[in-house]
């Protein structure tokens, strides 16, 4: 491969065949007269048109492959902005979606918190609720617990009418019993007398 400092243009390039043309050309400006001169010129200049052509050649394909070489770096060039691009992208996708996570947890922390100091709120309420109604409980218990004995001791007292009843009923049944007796027993010694 011909080095990278070889020019890709004509010029300001000194060609290589122009010493080998210039002794043909010496001697056709120096011969005026001899017939020859003619035929070697004719020759002299088709070997250099020759020359030249094959110059051109290598020059082509010295430009083809600057060009390749310059389409190579210029693809490479394109591949590494495109795979920059492409990594700014991720990049900035990762920090978007990073970003994003952060917020959501935050709103879950925060609804989470709310949620908790709800419940809290709520199981406080419930709690004095049960408190209250386990107090009126056990207050209407006691009051329900004080009328019994209430009526226990009414029943007592009543139990103890009834029997004193009984007792002076009975009594009184006696009583006139015995008061009959004693008028019937009167009775029979009064006829007797009589």
């Amino acid at each position: 491969m011909p080095p990278a400092t070889t020019p890709r243009g004509g010029a300001g390039r000194v060609p290589p065949s122009g010493d080998a043309r210039s002794p043909a050309k010496r001697p056709r400006d120096s011969d005026d007269s001899g017939s020859d001169g003619d035929g070697d010129s004719d020759s002299d200049s088709d070997g250099g048109l020759v020359s030249d052509l094959k110059e051109i050649v290598c020059l082509l394909r010295l430009i083809k492959g600057g060009a390749n070489r310059d389409g190579q770096r210029m693809c490479e060039q394109i591949i590494a902005s495109v795979a920059a691009e492409i990594q700014t992208m991720l990049e900035e996708t990762q920090l978007k979606f990073e970003m994003e996570r952060q917020n959501l947890l935050k709103v879950l922390s925060n609804t989470s918190k709310e949620c908790e100091n709800s419940l809290n709120e709520e199981y406080s309420k419930l709690q004095e609720t049960y408190d209250m109604f386990c107090r009126e409980k056990d207050a209407h218990m006691q009051t329900f617990r004080d009328l019994f004995s209430e009526v226990e001791v009414e029943k007592k007292k009543l139990l103890e009418q009834y029997e004193h009843h009984n007792l002076f009923s009975e009594v009184e049944v006696e009583k006139k019993k015995l008061l009959e007796q004693y008028e019937h027993h009167n009775g029979d010694h009064h006829v007797i007398r009589t």
